[in-house]
């Protein structure tokens, strides 16, 4: 066990609200927008000692673009982020007969279902590894030969982020020099 305290991963699970002027559960819902409607959350405890599993490794990785315009007229120059992607890998160990793998496997499965209409985020806790409401990346379940164990890959992600630039200034077609004062 890393880190001292036992691990989680929590599945954050959504339900898409039906269509302009359906009821759900004798709620009426009034939207053009689709509304993603948030159901309990459900935790899984990976604790070493109740389920017999093994943490071997984690993975927390942040990536940032940063461009730097030099100006011509030698001031400080400008620098801009762009967030790209923070992600967390997991390598995880135990055995076939584990409730928690089989209901982290079960969950994965039930995640699939909810892809492509993103109703789901999954978060991971322990200690300094933490990832909050991110997506699935990468799952891998594999037999370690000559063992009643499984070893578990869990990739989880934050995808990019868009963040307008500041100081930007729009081009007008036909226009010829500076906007004052900039």
């Amino acid at each position: 066990m890393l880190g001292g305290a036992d691990p989680v991963i929590i599945f954050h699970l959504k339900k898409l609200a039906p269509s302009l002027g359906v009821q759900l559960a004798k709620i009426p819902v009034i939207s053009q927008v689709p509304t993603l409607i948030e159901m309990p959350p459900i935790p899984v405890y990976l604790s070493e000692k109740v389920f017999n599993i093994v943490i071997n490794g984690e993975t927390k990785t942040v990536d940032i673009e940063t461009d730097t315009e030099t100006l011509t007229n030698g001031s400080v120059p400008d620098v801009n982020q762009k967030a790209i992607q923070s992600s967390v890998e997991i390598s995880i160990e135990g055995k076939k007969d584990s409730v928690a793998l089989t209901l982290l496997s079960s969950l994965i499965d039930l995640v699939f279902d909810k892809v492509s209409s993103k109703e789901y985020a999954i978060s991971w806790m322990h200690g300094a590894t933490t990832i909050f409401q991110g997506l699935l990346h990468t799952y891998s379940v594999e037999t370690v030969e000559g063992t009643d164990k499984l070893a578990i890959k869990i990739g989880i992600s934050k995808g990019s982020k868009n963040p307008t630039k500041p100081n930007e200034v729009p081009v007008v077609p036909g226009s010829v020099g500076t906007l004052p004062g900039g």
